[in-house]
């Protein structure tokens, strides 16, 4: 079906429905957990979000290096320089330096600055060292649970189309 300049894709639908589940899944239980606006997690949802499990397998590992990196450039800099746009800056010229000069980074390697510059960002919160670790870390902590559950999902989503075809399958067989 095609409107003007309108045609959904193959997967648009459940794309739809999984970003919005897992949302849901993340919002709810990270702010029940005592995290009160986890944007960082629901947009780690989105990026790590695929139909296919080895699609969301691949985009979590790429998440995770990135993070990792990311994670470590920004603390590394904190505990050296603290908070300040010289800082960030210093952090992220070292995760591009990093990605670029690394054999084998994974291609989306603009994840790793962007996760400098997230947590840099939020270390400016603190007014203390431990506290802009703090910041830093909880940021850190949505992340990986953003992820977590866009992978989860893919896996739950395959062993739920598996169930469904399964009693396809033995009603077919039931009427033949």
């Amino acid at each position: 079906m095609q409107l003007l300049l309108l045609s959904p894709k193959k997967n648009a639908l459940l794309y739809t429905v999984k970003i919005l589940t897992g949302s849901v899944i993340v919002w709810f239980g990270l702010r029940y957990a005592g995290i009160p606006e986890p944007y960082w997690a629901l947009i780690s949802l989105i990026t790590v979000t695929e139909p296919d499990v080895t699609q969301a397998r691949l985009n979590f590992k790429i998440r995770m290096i990135n993070t990792f990196t990311g994670t470590v450039i920004a603390c590394l800099v904190l505990v050296l320089m603290g908070s300040s746009l010289l800082a960030m800056l210093v952090a992220v010229a070292v995760s591009v330096l990093v990605a670029m000069m690394l054999h084998n980074y994974p291609a989306n390697w603009r994840l790793a600055p962007t996760t400098v510059v997230v947590l840099m960002a939020a270390a400016a919160n603190g007014s203390e060292f431990h506290e802009e670790l703090d910041y830093a870390l909880l940021r850190v902590a949505e992340v990986l649970a953003g992820s977590a559950v866009a992978l989860l999902q893919a896996l739950a989503y395959v062993w739920i189309v598996g169930l469904f075809s399964r009693h396809v399958d033995h009603e077919a067989v039931d009427q033949v």
